[in-house]
């Protein structure tokens, strides 16, 4: 599978959970979509971290 879920994300980038869904509602992270609104994030997995 080509994306992450915010789990991951936060994992990966050593931030909350709840950083990486403000970042994707933001439109911070290039890539990552909703299926429908309040459904999982999913990120790329090549997506960068956010400054």
């Amino acid at each position: 599978m080509a994306d992450i879920g915010t789990k991951e994300a936060s994992e990966k980038w050593g931030v909350s959970q709840s950083t990486v869904q403000k970042w994707c509602r933001e439109g911070k992270i290039k890539g990552a979509t909703q299926d429908k609104p309040r459904s999982p994030w999913h990120i790329p997995k090549d997506a960068k971290r956010p400054n």
